[in-house]
């Protein structure tokens, strides 16, 4: 029997203006979705957070306060984590095994915390360029995926703007009727690799 290609959707740098919009169309076409979170936003948007993971989406730690990984001590990187992570698994009470750096940006002081914390780091292999929220378009965002989209992809999208929003409505119930099966990070990464490596970096 012939399984499903997978995919998994990912937003960064919420809870934002645009996650309730994606949790509503997840709940009318199926799929599961991961938001990458900032911690210093988690306190003022638990409900969303609580709902998405109610809904089996992956909530997982991006940083505290967007900083850039690379330009901290391992120290401020650990606290960064620990924190968001804490303040996640206070309303979900999961704690996750990945976290994604801002801007995807990896030295060897971000991957020897990731090791030690036990934590794999995520990237992704299709960019939607949605973070441009003043220049981006939906219609951008829903033909980058689907003119690139293969089985495996990491798909990086913020839920920060209403073209995403916009795009999502439209992209979710396609890749659903084009057989894509959207599934969290973990879950793709796990069914791919067996398990996740702390300190390793995935992109797809």
């Amino acid at each position: 029997m012939q399984t499903k290609p997978i995919v998994a959707l990912t937003f960064d740098d919420g809870p934002g203006e645009q996650t309730t919009r994606i949790l509503d169309t997840l709940q009318q076409h199926g799929g599961k979705v991961s938001f990458f979170v900032m911690g210093n936003k988690v306190e003022e948007h638990k409900s969303k957070i609580y709902r998405a993971s109610q809904m089996e989406c992956e909530i997982i730690c991006h940083a505290w306060d967007h900083s850039d990984f690379t330009k901290l001590t391992k120290r401020v990187i650990k606290k960064q984590i620990i924190n968001t992570v804490t303040a996640i698994a206070k309303i979900t009470g999961n704690v996750s095994l990945t976290f994604r750096p801002p801007y995807g940006r990896v030295n060897e002081n971000v991957t020897k915390t990731a090791k030690k914390l036990g934590m794999g780091i995520v990237a992704w292999s299709l960019n939607t360029e949605d973070w441009d929220i003043q220049n981006i378009t939906a219609d951008a965002i829903y033909n980058k995926v689907i003119n690139n989209i293969t089985d495996g992809d990491i798909i990086l999208c913020h839920d920060t703007g209403e073209a995403t929003g916009t795009a999502m409505n439209r992209l979710i119930p396609e890749l659903i009727s084009r057989n894509y099966r959207l599934v969290t990070v973990t879950e793709l990464l796990t069914k791919k690799y067996g398990k996740i490596e702390p300190g390793k970096l995935y992109s797809k």
